[in-house]
Formats: structure tokens, sequence, C-alpha cells
């Protein structure tokens, strides 16, 4: 193989696993919300951006390091998402077709959230990105990737691999998988269904927060990838099936190397939407979905 040809695999290779692996994540703390608590959350690139853009801040506006504003931004993320979850998430809990209901509310917090993102952060730039956590280059053959990048991939999977973990083994995944496939019957099984609707939010959107982050590592953004994450992220779920984390891997990979490949052989314009493509394949050929639960 020349060395041209080999450049181009690994840079396909490199690419399509940095971004399969962030979109997989994401789409993992999507599917745990809307498998457990029926909450499509609509939202959820705007907290995608919001993670990116408060760590912006943290490194540009008070000089901090991408390392310290990304664990400000998680703790800060679990915050919020408590406090969504206290004050509006669980009063929908008992709400008949409470899936409309969480429709409508987080289609009105992508409103607010969209336009105080236009009236803020769309003035001072319409680009943004964050310093490197590691420096420096990692020659793979003649190609060479940035050590941040590595980082950025290294941490997606081993979260992807923790996460998958838990929900196998951990006496909380058991009971959430109860919920996820019936929450009567796991209600009179003794399991505290209120209580895992609200680990699974938390969890679910600290997963979405660290993917906000670990995108802004590896990639300079702008803020209509709040959209683009929406709607990749949903698509990833309903291909890999509500519920299913192992869909969301799967799916996010075959998204990435798809938006990957479109991007080095035609277009990085094209490659924003060439996923859409891949998702109405499948779709065609398992319509239930990949791993339906």
């Amino acid at each position: 193989m020349s060395d041209a040809n080999l450049l181009i695999l690994l840079s396909t290779l490199s690419t399509g696993l940095i971004l399969g692996a962030i979109f997989s994540l994401v789409a993992a703390g999507v599917t745990i919300v809307y498998g457990c608590v029926w909450l499509p959350n609509t939202s959820n690139g705007q907290f995608f951006l919001l993670a990116a853009l408060v760590a912006w801040s943290f490194t540009s506006s008070m000089g901090w390091s991408s390392l310290a504003a990304s664990i400000a931004v998680l703790l800060l993320g679990l915050l919020l998402a408590m406090l969504l979850e206290l004050v509006l998430i669980r009063r929908l809990y008992d709400t008949p077709n409470r899936n409309i209901a969480y429709f409508v509310v987080t289609l009105g917090l992508t409103q607010i959230m969209s336009g105080i993102f236009s009236l803020t952060y769309a003035k001072w730039s319409d680009q943004f990105s964050l310093p490197p956590i590691i420096e420096g280059l990692t020659m793979l053959g003649p190609f060479p990737i940035s050590n941040n990048r590595l980082l950025v991939m290294a941490v997606s999977l081993g979260v992807l691999a923790l996460l998958f973990t838990l929900l196998r083994y951990h006496p909380y995944g058991r009971a959430l998988r109860a919920v996820f496939q019936n929450r009567e019957a796991a209600a009179l099984r003794g399991v505290n269904v209120t209580a895992i609707y609200k680990l699974s939010f938390v969890l679910g959107s600290s997963i979405i927060f660290l993917g906000g982050i670990l995108f802004a590592l590896a990639y300079s953004f702008d803020l209509t990838v709040a959209w683009t994450m929406s709607i990749t992220a949903f698509a990833i779920m309903i291909i890999g099936g509500p519920g299913s984390v192992l869909g969301a891997l799967v799916v996010g990979m075959i998204f990435g190397f798809t938006q990957a490949i479109v991007s080095i052989f035609a277009s990085p314009t094209a490659a924003t939407f060439s996923y859409l493509g891949a998702m109405l394949v499948m779709l065609l050929f398992r319509p239930n979905g990949l791993f339906k639960r």
C-alpha cells in the first residue's frame, strides 16, 4: 500500500473512531433517559452545546486549563441535572402520556437555550475551540494524530465500557433494565421506580455534558452543532433501539465512520448529513431498531 493510500486509511479510521465514540456516548445518554423515564429530550443538543460553551468560557475568559474547565463543567452539569429533575422532570412522572408532555417541555427548553446562546455567544464569536489537554503528536506510520484527540477517543471508549459494565453487572443496572422492560413488573418486584427515574435522568444528562466537552476538545465548533447533535443522537437511538446502550455504540460507530468516509472522499458539507442516508438504509431492513428491547 502506498503512503498516500495509507494516510487516507489511517485518517478515515482515526476520524471515524473519534466521531463514532462521541456520537455513541451522547446517544447512550439519550437512550438511557428515554428508555427508562420515557423522556424524549429534544434539548439534548443544547445541553451538549452548553457544556462546550461553558468550558470555552472558563478557558478563554478566566484562563483555566482545559482539564480544570472540563472537571468544573461536569460538576456543574451534575448539579444542573439534579436541579432539573427536582424542579421540573419529576413533576411529570405520573402524567398520562408523559412522553408528549416531556417533548413539549424540552422543546421549550431548546428554544429558550438557543435564544440565550444567540444573544450571548453568537455576538462574541462564530467559532469556538478548547486548548488541548495534552500537547504533541503521535505518528501512526506516516500519519500524525494529535495526542489530545487520542485522549478524547480513549476517554469516550473508556466511559462507554464503564457504562456497559454498570448496566450489565451492577444492581442499579439490573434495576434499570427491569424498568426498561416493564415498569409495573419492576415495581411489583420491589424496584424503587422513582429513584431509578432520577438516577437515569442524572446519569444520562451527565453523559451528554461529557460528550459536549470531549467534542470541544477534539474539534472546533459553532452554535449549529447543537441541532446537528440533537438529530444525530435521536437517529442513533431510534436505529439502535430505545434503551439499548449496545445499539447506541454500534450505530454511533457506523454514523461516525460514514461521516468520516464521506468527508474525506466527497466533502465536509455532504458529510454533515451523510449519516441520515445510512439511517434510512438501516431502517429499511430493521424498522424496529437493530437492538430493540
